[in-house]
């Protein structure tokens, strides 16, 4: 009996045929196999959101797959594709992540979250969004006969920069305004506002697109001698975030009484030459509190995106692993280095070389952050260090202080403050409070200054496999000392 296959297998095993091996008798093997494939194809399905995704620009996003029923997806085949067969995102097989299909566009940029593969979870993390990420994506994954697909709809968003009003010059009896802003995704909304509140249609709007997709918009409106004075301004607004910049400028009734075209154009010149000599103080003023302003609003969002709950881990520190030359207080939360070694058995949980000691609390899932104060001696000879480390790191001998050798920190070292990375990087200012965090999930380690609201370091994404990370700590001078607080202020 000749069955009908409806067109959503059609394009499901269209879809199959990236995985169809080429041979002279490929057209019969292939429709044998699309067959198979199409029978077996309820053993289990791929579930994806449900909804569409929201991504920031040059952030990081998950886009979520399972299998339902349950199952274990380590050893499955998993492609995740654009809108074609032939545009791969990300492909892995049977443990392996292959990459000779990849699109170009997202080389470096993928990763399969293996901490949920054998829960049946195949989510994909795409980190530095672009524009070009918009879209969606189809998670696809293979077990012999045995095939599911779930789709996953991506938007992309940026909010652009505060808008500049200019007067440009007469036109139609009254004087042209023109707002201007760039830096957005996807193309804004432009609304102006008189000094009523009133909303006000544009004359005509430009846009354009930069190197990295974001628009820039240009919008124009004429206010004439009729419009009441005062306040007007402009809103530019991005609907996918449902956040707008706004900027204003005060017109007075008076610039227009009696003017005729030459007058208002030669006042126009007049004014500009008086707006441009204080506008560029005023501008460069505020493009520095906007800086800073960018600043503490990414360090926020960083710090969120860490801290679920907003409440610091409590950590103390393990005596068990401190070797005999530093001094632990009572209460475990601060170590320093002592002058004499003391005397302590000799056990395999110890340090015996390095100075460092391991917080009692070990986090296999899930964000956490504790703060870390730095007194006595911070900058200048001093040497420290603070992050976190694999519980099974060797603790014998000279210890390699970098995420191959199990730890992920940031010290400083004779003037230098550097993160434990080879080649090592110099960064900022040393900070004397800082927050370390942790996101066992995503495999990210985050240091953030506390007074200054700013990101020092973050390391690229590591895989975990579910083993115990503990807080770590290093003291290499007397004049150190490393502290523990209890909460954020």
């Amino acid at each position: 009996m000749h069955k009908t296959i409806s067109p959503f297998w059609e394009r499901k095993q269209l879809r199959m045929q990236m995985w169809l091996p080429a041979s002279p008798g490929g057209l019969l093997s292939s429709l044998v196999t699309l067959h198979v494939l199409w029978l077996g194809s309820a053993d289990f399905r791929a579930v994806g959101p449900g909804r569409p995704l929201r991504g920031i620009m040059e952030w990081y996003i998950v886009l979520p797959c399972h299998l339902s029923p349950s199952v274990d997806a380590r050893s499955l085949d998993i492609r995740w594709i654009r809108h074609q067969v032939s545009e791969t995102v990300h492909h892995y097989r049977n443990g392996e992540d292959l990459y000779r299909d990849q699109m170009e566009e997202y080389v470096g940029r993928t990763e399969l979250v293996r901490d949920g593969l054998s829960r049946g979870s195949l989510d994909l993390r795409i980190s530095a969004l672009r524009p070009s990420d918009d879209g969606q994506y189809i998670c696809t994954v293979r077990n012999g006969a045995s095939y599911g697909e779930a789709t996953v709809d991506v938007e992309v968003a940026a909010t652009g920069s505060v808008p500049q009003l200019s007067l440009e010059a007469y036109e139609d009896g009254g004087i042209r305004v023109v707002c201007r802003s760039a830096g957005w995704y996807p193309r804004p909304e432009v609304l102006w506002k008189d000094p009523s509140g009133q909303h006000l249609p544009s004359v005509s709007q430009r846009h354009s697109s930069d190197e990295r997709g974001l628009f820039n918009i240009e919008d124009v409106i004429v206010v004439t001698n009729g419009n009441r004075d005062g306040k007007w301004s402009c809103v530019v607004r991005n609907s996918r975030l449902n956040q707008e910049q706004e900027t204003s400028l005060h017109i007075s009734a008076p610039f227009f009484h009696n003017a005729h075209p030459w007058m208002v154009g030669v006042a126009v010149l007049l004014v500009l030459l008086l707006v441009l000599l204080g506008l560029s103080a005023y501008l460069w003023r505020r493009k520095v509190l906007q800086s800073r302003e960018l600043e503490k609003r990414d360090a926020e969002l960083a710090w969120r995106k860490f801290l679920l709950p907003h409440n610091p881990d409590v950590v103390t520190l393990d005596p068990n692993s401190a070797p005999s030359q530093l001094l632990l207080s009572a209460d475990g939360r601060s170590v320093r280095r002592g002058r004499a070694r003391q005397d302590l058995p000799d056990t395999p949980e110890r340090f015996d070389t390095r100075c460092c000691v391991l917080g009692q609390e070990g986090f296999r899932e899930g964000r956490h952050c504790w703060e870390v104060e730095v007194k006595g001696e911070v900058g200048g000879d001093s040497w420290w260090a603070v992050g976190v480390a694999r519980d099974s790191v060797d603790r014998n001998g000279d210890t390699d202080l970098n995420p191959e050798g199990g730890i992920w920190g940031v010290q400083h070292c004779k003037g230098q403050f550097e993160p434990l990375t080879s080649p090592r990087t110099t960064l900022g200012r040393v900070p004397r409070r800082l927050w370390v965090c942790l996101d066992c999930t995503q495999g990210l380690v985050t240091f953030i200054d506390c007074r200054q609201w700013g990101e020092i370091f973050t390391f690229p994404p590591a895989s975990f496999k579910g083993e115990i990370i503990r807080p770590w700590f290093w003291v290499g001078t007397e004049e150190t000392q490393l502290c523990l607080r209890d909460s954020i202020s």
